[in-house]
């Protein structure tokens, strides 16, 4: 027999829990708790600079590798059963070397851990549920109203949780001990709360509360380690935390307040000092109570901010001042606790409070319009102070000190900005909009504080100099994760290493090491300072005390110089130097041309000037880029000449028309001027389009010769790009200038018609234009042919398409004018359809396409509705069944004579039915037209649809046994005959709809049987369709796996009978049975499911059909939700019960669609019917409170604890110790005393908390507290 390995033998726990404290570079190796910043332990001063921390590390990792390495070697030691071994025993040249057993284990050597065991939380529930009795009884019992008993009994209550708690942890059981003791604190704090009643007049209630939260605290937080319940030790450091505000709160002023806050936030970063130190006898450091003390840190620090503006005006001094000095407290507390769990945001909380004592100071004395500029001075000098404040930087993260004070600038900036980036929006958008000279100044002011204080920072905070000076010193032994800005070095590795390999080293001595950042990342703010500069200057661009003119010289003066400097003396510079003036210099320009159209007599000259300036700004840019202002300039030049034209009296049709004839004059002369660059070029036809299509839009209103003119030039110049061979012209500009010249020479047409004919011109132009539409598709091969001569074969067949599409294009706007007109009518309508036919018959002849006899027949269709128009045809059957069939009948012809056309059929079978199933949906509603009507006195619509649905299931029947050789050549027609069957046995559904909205006549008393009977006939069409669609499919084929093919039934039964509800006991009873066979067809579907793949619906679908329907019926409100929330959890549990007990024996992925097949566990089996069955109930207990209902849950949550446990399955056991206290909480929120009773209820609470005590005893005398909560609920893990 050969040996087995154990190679799968998981790692031992100690050897895991060894590896990773080898590799933790967080806490401290030397004392195990300190958390190590700046390569020292701020809790036992352990240093690990220098070579001390390379070595520890080193023999860490080598410590790890020899840990790894002896896993390797276990994993390949041999196991041979022992009975095998004794009966052949192995023969051995040397004796084997005796194997030493495993010592035993001693008991105290083991660290406690937690005992998370079934017992342990049924007895925590239990628990719970006793101490929610007693509260029931003690606070909402009418006879108990006196305090001093309340006191008394609540008191009793904690001190029972107290000493049990100390009897559980003395036992072993932490984990009930830890919650039982966290219990008794919550009732000691309401015996505290209760014995406020009882003090006498004269002493404050916040000093009693502060005394008694102080012996109550420090005494849990000595007793806590002692006792080993990590709660008493968590609650009694928060409870000390807290003492000082009360103190403070007992002075009725906000100051005192305030300075409780301070001192709270003080005592917490002391006692956050004192967590940090060890594990005060626990075996993992104190990380949940230094966690929770420093948020309750923050806290405090936030309050004292909020509770020092309510300072009254006793104190004599202003709440800024005073907000100014808890702004400082809180920056040295903050710099205090820096060392801290959170140092960076402690140290960014620092900067910041540092800049905001000095921005709130203007609230003291600057009013109005000298905010703008007093808040930015004043956050800018606390900016420079903070970055002055170098010794400061040494204790703290720099680069979180620094962003923090950065962020409030940020946020005092942003008024200031938000005010000049609208002031100068509104500037552009509308002529009224100018700064006054107060605001104005202020502004400006504010914004170059701004400027200068960014600028000061990063000249102050930014080492100069490669020499490593003692501060590059201190910021070297600053962890990459707290600096800031380009100094911040991503790491893999935590941050707090002692000597890491990535890690970065100190330099000894000399010079900075390469791979270190030149500079700390504030420079940046310096060119944010320029930014703000430029932005100072564009505001006074915009005082009204300059004058227009003054303004516009004033703003192109400064974009040329600033463009001057730029491509001259600082050429060579950076882009983040250049950038602030060449975007500032644009800027100045487009003020300037924005002014320039307050003074009519400015705007000409001054907009010569601007495109003069834009030719300099050109400079600027790289030449890639420099089409971009040849195409703003030429626009702007062109609107210059509309401007001109305008301002000389010419209409508006003529502007635009004379407009567009200039810039394609100079589009042509550009394209044949092949010295402009290519760029250049595409900017000047670009905006060469825009008042072409100006002017196209114009003649949808006005047509004029002029029109005519503008647009014949671009066709010369759509033409020229179509026809030129000029290199760089690329094949997407001569695709679109292909497809301009079909709709130029329609439009061309159009206008003269309108400027020649004296009567409305579209009974002659439209026909014209389908026949020049006409011509060109028939002799696109023609037009192939001759430009091939001259570009190639791509371009050729590029520009042909485009051609064509856009002839076709015209050929729809021609039919659409012909519709649409008045003057035109039905007449011009068919002989325009009538000529694109014969275009289109031409088109297939001459110049083969495929489009060419589909366009024919939509075309010849549209001429034969023109005729049943003019001679006064309605209804929708008569124009849509004839094309829609015949199309049907074509294709079957063609497939039974060995050309497939499935996809022709398809299309014609569903333009049959879909249309005339929308009518039928339509019919009497707002919708619908009156061409959608029929007058039949019974709704013949749908049942014509479901007879039809029928009789194509029986042709796909015949056709499938036939066996003639052309019929068998049609079952390729089956699925879509089938397909489309489904959709016309909807009509059933839409019938149901229509008789519960009372569109229709019902036939029957009570409506629900007509609906009901009705949508069985169409389920059962689509049902049948549904499943010869499944046995005709190939095993390859989608449908053959599919299980949705069935779902159409389900729904057309139900959402015909669904509308049919209302208040009356047999439709009710009637929709509960129908829920109830949806609720067997589901389980029936599940067990199915489970023998033998299955094709039909998902149980899920299935359930939620179910759901509505439960939904439907309870909709009246005449029966409880629980009629329908039971039924519908008792089944959905009987479906994933089936699976939990019988599992399917084919092998199937897990997938909602196949549920409760190939799933294990009770959490996926049978979590969703406990969920249904008492998610309803739960939250109808806080709509609609009820004793039995309450009860009700109660009982249920109990029965599925009870079966979890001792069935082992977690799903019922957490849900049901889940749904205790979340009943419990709803049954308080709809207040116990009305309406629940708080008799039965605190009885029920103390007989179900008893029977889990009861449970957990037995539990614990039979398993004792070995077994864990994952050994007893197998599948929990």
């Amino acid at each position: 027999m050969t040996a087995a390995t154990a190679s799968g033998r998981a790692t031992p726990a100690w050897s895991s829990t060894a590896i990773a404290e080898l590799l933790d570079v967080v806490r401290c190796p030397v004392c195990g708790s300190g958390v190590v910043a700046e390569r020292r332990c701020p809790a036992c001063g352990a240093d690990f600079r220098g070579a001390i921390g390379r070595d520890l590390w080193a023999a860490s990792q080598d410590a790890v590798d020899a840990l790894r390495v002896r896993q390797a070697v276990l994993d390949r030691v041999p196991i041979a059963p022992i009975a095998a071994a004794v009966k052949t025993p192995a023969p051995s040249a040397a004796p084997s070397a005796p194997v030493a057993a495993p010592p035993p284990a001693v008991a105290g050597a083991s660290r406690p851990g937690p005992s998370a065991t079934v017992q342990s939380v049924l007895a925590v529930a239990g628990a719970g549920l006793v101490a929610v009795a007693a509260v029931v009884f003690t606070f909402f019992n009418p006879d108990l109203a006196d305090p001093l008993p309340r006191a008394a009994i609540v008191g009793g209550i904690a001190a029972a949780f107290l000493g049990g708690s100390a009897l559980l942890a003395r036992r072993g059981l932490r984990f009930s001990a830890e919650a039982i003791g966290a219990l008794g604190v919550v009732f000691l704090a309401l015996t505290i709360a209760t014995a406020l009643a009882l003090l006498p007049p004269g002493l404050d209630g916040w000093v009693f509360t502060a005394l008694s939260t102080l012996v109550a605290g420090g005494a849990l937080a000595v007793l806590g380690p002692r006792a080993g319940i990590r709660a008493w030790l968590w609650s009694g450091l928060v409870a000390l935390a807290f003492v000082p505000l009360m103190l403070g709160l007992a002075t009725p002023s906000a100051l005192a307040a305030t300075a409780g806050c301070l001192a709270s936030a003080a005592a917490a970063s002391a006692l956050v000092a004192f967590a940090s130190r060890g594990s005060a006898g626990f075996a993992r450091p104190l990380t949940a109570e230094v966690v929770t003390l420093t948020v309750v840190q923050f806290g405090f620090a936030a309050a004292a901010l909020v509770t020092v503006w309510a300072a009254d005006a006793s104190t004599g001094v202003s709440p800024a001042y005073l907000a100014s000095a808890t702004l400082v407290t809180i920056a040295g507390l903050a710099a205090a606790s820096a060392r801290h769990l959170a140092g960076a945001l402690w140290s960014g909380l620092a900067g910041g409070a540092i800049v905001a004592s000095a921005a709130v100071l203007p609230l003291a004395s600057a009013t109005g319009g000298y905010w703008l500029a007093a808040f930015p001075v004043a956050a800018g000098l606390g900016l420079v102070v903070a970055g002055a404040l170098s010794p400061l930087h040494r204790m703290i993260a720099r680069g979180a000190f620094f962003a923090g004070a950065v962020a409030v600038v940020a946020a005092v900036a942003v008024i200031p900005t938000l005010t000049a980036l609208l002031t100068l929006g509104g500037v552009i958008a509308s002529p009224r909009t100018v700064l006054v000279s107060a605001t104005g100044l202020g502004l400006t002011a504010g914004l170059a504080a701004l400027a200068l204080s960014l600028a000061s920072f990063a000249a102050i905070t930014t080492p100069h100099g490669v020499a490593v000076t003692a501060a590059t010193r201190d910021e070297a032994s600053v962890p990459p994760a707290h600096r800031f800005g380009a100094d911040a070095a991503p790491s893999g590795r935590a941050p707090y290493a002692p000597n890491a390999p990535d890690a970065p080293r100190i330099p000894d001595a000399g010079t900075v090491e390469p791979w270190r950042p030149s500079a700390i990342g504030t420079r940046w703010l310096g060119f944010l300072g320029a930014w703000y500069a430029v932005l100072a200057f564009l505001t006074v661009l915009a005082l009204a005390d300059l004058g227009v003119w003054a303004r516009i010289a004033l703003g192109l003066v400064a974009a040329v110089i600033a463009g001057t400097v730029s491509t001259t003396r600082l050429r060579d510079a950076p882009a983040a130097v250049r950038m602030p003036l060449v975007v500032g210099a644009h800027a100045a320009v487009v003020f300037a041309a924005v002014l320039s159209w307050r003074d009519d007599d400015l705007t000409v000259w001054a907009g010569a000037a601007v495109v003069a300036t834009l030719g300099v700004l050109a400079l600027t840019v790289p030449r890639a880029a420099r089409f971009v202002h040849v195409g703003v300039g030429f626009a702007y030049a062109l609107v210059m000449v509309a401007t001109a034209l305008a301002r000389a009296g010419a209409d508006p049709l003529v502007v635009v028309c004379l407009t567009t004839c200039a810039a394609g004059a100079v589009a042509i002369a550009v394209t044949f001027a092949r010295r402009v660059p290519s760029r250049e070029w595409y900017a000047v036809l670009v905006v060469t389009a825009v008042p072409f299509a100006i002017g196209v839009l114009q003649v949808v209103f006005e047509r004029s010769g002029w029109t005519a003119l503008s647009t014949a030039v671009i066709f010369c110049l759509a033409l020229t790009l179509v026809t030129t061979t000029r290199p760089g012209l690329g094949i997407v500009v001569r695709t679109l200038a292909a497809a301009t010249l079909v709709p130029a020479v329609a439009v061309v047409a159009v206008c003269l018609g309108a400027q020649l004919l004296p009567m409305s011109g579209s009974p002659i132009v439209l026909p014209v234009i389908a026949a020049i539409v006409a011509g060109v598709l028939a002799s696109a091969d023609l037009l192939a042919a001759a430009l091939s001569r001259r570009l190639p074969a791509a371009h050729v067949r590029a520009a042909g398409l485009a051609v064509e599409a856009s002839a076709l294009l015209t050929a729809v706007i021609a039919v659409g004018l012909s519709l649409v007109r008045t003057s035109a009518g039905l007449p011009t309508t068919l002989l325009v359809l009538v000529i694109l036919g014969i275009g289109f018959v031409a088109t297939a002849l001459f110049s083969p396409r495929h489009y060419a006899w589909p366009l024919a027949g939509a075309a010849f269709t549209g001429a034969l509705w023109s005729a049943w128009g003019l001679v006064g045809v309605t209804g929708l059957e008569p124009y849509l069944l004839p094309p829609a069939l015949g199309v049907a009948v074509v294709a079957a012809w063609l497939t039974a004579r060995g050309r497939p056309a499935a996809g022709l059929y398809t299309v014609g079978l569903a333009v049959a039915v879909v249309p005339v199933l929308i009518a039928l949906a339509l019919d009497g509603t707002d919708a619908a037209t009156p061409a959608l009507a029929i007058d039949a006195g019974f709704p013949a619509r749908a049942y014509a649809l479901v007879g039809a649905a029928w009789a194509l299931v029986a042709a796909s029947v015949v056709v499938s046994r036939a066996s003639a050789p052309r019929v068998r050549r049609l079952r390729v027609l089956r699925a879509p005959t089938l397909a489309v069957a489904i959709v016309a046995a909807a009509a059933a559904a839409v019938q149901g709809v229509r008789w519960g909205t009372g569109l229709d006549a019902a036939p029957t008393d009570p409506l629900i049987v007509a609906a009901l009977v009705f949508g069985l006939v169409g389920g059962g069409a689509a049902a049948c369709a549904a499943r010869s669609l499944h046995r005709g499919a190939t095993p390859e084929t989608l449908i053959a796996h599919t299980r949705w093919l069935g779902a159409p039934a389900v729904l057309i039964v139900g959402i015909a009978t669904w509308p049919a509800i209302e208040r009356d006991w047999s439709v009710i009873w009637t929709m509960w049975a129908l829920l109830l066979a949806l609720l067997t067809l589901m389980v029936g579907v599940a067990a199915r499911g489970l023998r033998a793949p299955t094709a039909l619906p998902p149980v899920w679908f299935l359930f939620a059909v179910s759901f509505t329907t439960a939904v439907v019926a309870w909709s009246p409100r005449d029966l409880r939700v629980e009629w329908f929330s039971l039924p519908l959890g008792l089944f959905l549990l009987a479906a994933g019960a089936l699976a939990l007990r019988r599992p399917a024996p084919f092998a199937r992925a897990r997938s909602l669609q196949a549920w409760p097949a190939g799933w294990t566990g009770s959490w996926p089996l049978l979590a969703p019917g406990l969920i249904t069955m008492l998610s309803a109930s739960v939250a109808a207990t806080y709509t609609d409170p009820r004793t039995w209902r309450a009860i009700l849950v109660m009982a249920i949550a109990l029965v599925a604890i009870l079966v979890g446990a001792t069935r082992r399955l977690a799903a019922p056991f957490l849900i049901g110790i889940v749904v205790l206290p979340v009943e419990n909480v709803l049954a308080f929120m709809v207040q116990i005393g009305r309406g629940i009773e708080a008799m039965p209820w605190w009885i029920t609470l103390s007989v179900v908390g008893a029977v889990l005590l009861i449970i957990a005893v037995g539990y614990e005398r039979r398993a004792g507290d070995g077994t864990g909560l994952a050994a007893r609920l197998r599948d929990l893990a």
